[in-house]
């Protein structure tokens, strides 16, 4: 890296009390509001369009697998992975 650089620049003092108690990311509800759209449609089956969320399939079906234990309705809806599409099928 560039010995150039004066790195404290980056850096501003912040009061410990005053920081938000808070600090990760905020869960999203975005794949809740897709397993209650899929139940919404009495489909048996549905592919979820993985490129147009932009995350990769594992990374979508994981997500699913949560929102679908916070629903609590791991008795009427699975995800399964089949090479790179994501299906959410009714039981």
């Amino acid at each position: 890296m560039n010995e150039d650089v004066n790195v404290s620049e980056y850096l501003t003092p912040r009061d410990v009390a005053t920081l938000p108690k808070r600090r990760g990311r905020a869960a999203s509800t975005f794949y809740q509001l897709v397993v209650e759209a899929f139940l919404a449609s009495g489909e048996g089956a549905m592919q979820v369009d993985v490129a147009k969320i932009g995350r990769k399939p594992a990374t979508v079906r994981s997500a699913l697998v949560k929102a679908i234990k916070a629903k609590g309705c791991q008795d009427t809806v699975r995800v399964s992975l089949v090479g790179e599409e994501v299906i959410l099928i009714a039981r």
